[in-house]
C-alpha cells in the first residue's frame, strides 16, 4: 500500500512538473515573439528621418538655425500686426464721443512724460536737479 501511495505521489508530482514545464515553454514562446516584434520596431526607428538627421549633426544644426529664424521672424511679424491693429482700433475709438474723451485723456497722459523728457534732455541732469531740490 505504501508503494501505491508513493506511486500516486510520484505521478501527481510528475504531472505538476509537466504542467509547469508546459507553462514555461508557452512563456518562452511569447518572449521570443515579443523580442522579434521589438527588433522590427527598432529597425523601423533606425529608418526614421529623425534618426538620420541626428547622424549628421551639421545638417541638424542648420535645420535648427533655420527653424529659429522662422519662429523669430513670425513672432516679430505677428506682434507688429497685433500692435498695428490695436492702434487702428484706438484711433477709431477716439472718434466715439464718450469713449473718445477717455482715450484722448489716456493718450495725453502717455505723451506728457515723453514731452517732458524731450524738453529737459538728460536723465542724469533731472536726477541731479531733484537731488538738489530735496536737499534744500
Amino acid at each position: 500500500m505504501k508503494e501505491t501511495l508513493q506511486a500516486i505521489k510520484n505521478k501527481a508530482t510528475s504531472t505538476r512538473v509537466r504542467q509547469a514545464e508546459l507553462q514555461l515553454v508557452k512563456e518562452v514562446k511569447e518572449l521570443v515573439k515579443e523580442s522579434r516584434t521589438l527588433a522590427k520596431e527598432v529597425k523601423n526607428l533606425k529608418d526614421l528621418e529623425f534618426v538620420q538627421i541626428l547622424k549628421r549633426p551639421w545638417r541638424f544644426l542648420l535645420l535648427s538655425f533655420g527653424k529659429g529664424l522662422m519662429v523669430g521672424f513670425g513672432s516679430v511679424l505677428g506682434a507688429s500686426l497685433v500692435v498695428g491693429i490695436f492702434f487702428f482700433i484706438m484711433a477709431q475709438i477716439s472718434l466715439v464721443p464718450i469713449v473718445g474723451d477717455f482715450v484722448n485723456k489716456v493718450m495725453n497722459q502717455i505723451e506728457l512724460p515723453q514731452a517732458d523728457k524731450a524738453d529737459t534732455g538728460d536723465v542724469v541732469q533731472q536726477f541731479n536737479e531733484r537731488q538738489a531740490e530735496s536737499q534744500k
